[in-house]
């Protein structure tokens, strides 16, 4: 038996049904509970009721209610109407906007209801719910500028949980992967991504859950045409710290470009680099080979810098070119030019088929190209009145890429009898060519001018030792 109630019950029993409901109209300050009649007129106007609408009993007693309603919310005949509901069904709620008496608005939230059920009246409960109310909106304002977000960024946006698990995907995500949003949820979004990422696309989940956040490289399938392509995936805790139930918030941007970039960068440093030791190599030799056919300090410096500005003149042709490749008629045409000889001079003849040298070929033949023109400048066709310079090649298909058979002529020429010394331009075309690019040379020097023969494969790369 619980004798803690008897002392309640017995007071409660000591008040008059009628005093036991003023107590309550009179206490409960939180609410705002006013009565009126059938008409709206006031008949009643608790604590509450002056605290939520600035009314003092004098004031509003013996007057019409619908004053709390604002008239952009429908004024008496909105009230007038929540009346009509309330005989109708028995109650009326609603939550709008109404007014206190200084014009201020408030959100409220109310119940109307029949005193009895003879329409003597209706009893008003009133309860300001504008912080709610605020947060509701910023809430759903907050909400609906994610999805505007999620739904017209590029990105692919998601929310899921700490493992990983996906609760929702943007529909970029189902137009970019194939993948409806059925198809997405839990783990089964793992199926657009590339086989060999999966692991590590997990794993990184596992980390999250620990670190705080969520970042991997990995590919995704582009459903148009089939394509993996490279995405980066950040994502961080709604909270924190992270539990399982944890919703976490994502992007996957596409830098599949800016991989390839990246890559194509590598490589290029890397053949950069190469490229770089092989000039200086060649740049070694030429100094070496120089300073032993120099019979003075002064021939060095002039032949040294006349052979430095010819390989000059190759590395700014591949620079155009895009460091890969060049054309042996440019080559060729560049090389006489810088020795003042054109395209139009009635004392060259140059044909041949288009061939592309590989950049290594372009830069030792170039250095052959100069020292023949520099030899035909000061004793052969180009210095001569009566010289002729020829300068021909063939191009064949062979199993491992393209043969240039090159042919340069010189005729009309009086070369004088006596001893002949080989000096660098030699070394370079019967040694260096052979060593560096697999050619095969000849270089002959007969009494009505030079002829030079020079096959090599187009595409060799040279070697860096020499």
């Amino acid at each position: 038996m619980d004798v803690s109630k008897e002392p309640r019950d017995e007071a409660r029993a000591a008040i008059p049904d009628g005093e036991l409901l003023r107590l309550i109209f009179e206490s409960a300050t939180d609410f705002g509970i006013f009565t009126v009649d059938p008409n709206g007129i006031t008949t009643s106007w608790n604590t509450g009721a002056k605290r939520l609408f600035g009314f003092d009993d004098d004031e509003i007693m013996g007057q019409s209610a619908d004053v709390v309603f604002p008239p952009e919310e429908g004024g008496s005949e909105a009230a007038a109407e929540e009346r009509r509901l309330a005989r109708a069904h028995g109650r009326a709620e609603d939550e709008r906007w109404q007014m206190r008496k200084d014009g201020t608005r408030f959100w409220a939230s109310g119940l109307l209801m029949p005193l009895s059920k003879a329409p003597s009246g209706f009893v008003k409960i009133v309860r300001d719910r504008t912080a709610q109310h605020v947060a509701e909106q910023q809430l759903h304002e907050t909400e609906e500028l994610f999805r505007v977000l999620a739904t017209n960024i590029p990105q692919l946006v998601f929310r899921g949980k700490t493992d990983g698990a996906r609760t929702w995907g943007s529909p970029q995500w189902s137009i970019f992967t194939g993948l409806v949003f059925e198809d997405s949820l839990e783990f089964r979004w793992l199926d657009a991504v590339h086989p060999d990422d999966r692991d590590r696309t997990r794993r990184a989940w596992t980390e999250a859950a620990t670190s705080g956040q969520y970042y991997c490289e990995h590919r995704f399938r582009r459903a148009s045409d089939g394509e993996y392509r490279w995405h980066q995936t950040r994502a961080v805790p709604l909270g924190e710290p992270a539990t399982p139930e944890t919703e976490w918030v994502g992007t996957s941007t596409d830098i599949h470009t800016l991989r390839t970039l990246q890559d194509r960068q590598k490589v290029l440093l890397a053949e950069l680099q190469h490229r770089t030791r092989n000039l200086l190599a060649v740049v070694q030799s030429i100094s070496r080979q120089t300073l032993r056919s120099s019979a003075s300090l002064g021939e060095f410096k002039e032949e040294y810098e006349r052979r430095l500005r010819a390989l000059g003149r190759v590395q700014g042709l591949l620079a155009r070119s895009d460091h890969h490749s060049i054309d042996l008629r440019e080559l060729l045409e560049s090389e006489l030019h810088a020795h003042g000889v054109g395209r139009t001079s009635e004392k060259i003849s140059v044909q041949g088929p288009p061939v592309v040298l590989s950049a290594s070929a372009a830069q030792v033949l170039a250095l052959a190209f100069h020292e023949l023109a520099t030899n035909a400048l000061k004793h052969g066709a180009l210095g001569q009145p009566a010289g002729k310079l020829s300068v021909t090649w063939q191009a064949d298909d062979a199993g491992d890429g393209q043969t240039a058979r090159i042919e340069w002529r010189e005729v009309g020429i009086d070369i004088p009898e006596g001893p002949k010394r080989k000096g660098y331009g030699s070394e370079l075309i019967e040694r260096a060519l052979p060593y560096q690019l697999g050619a095969t040379t000849s270089l002959e020097l007969h009494r009505d001018g030079v002829h030079c023969e020079i096959i090599l494969s187009t595409n060799r790369n040279e070697r860096s030792d020499g």
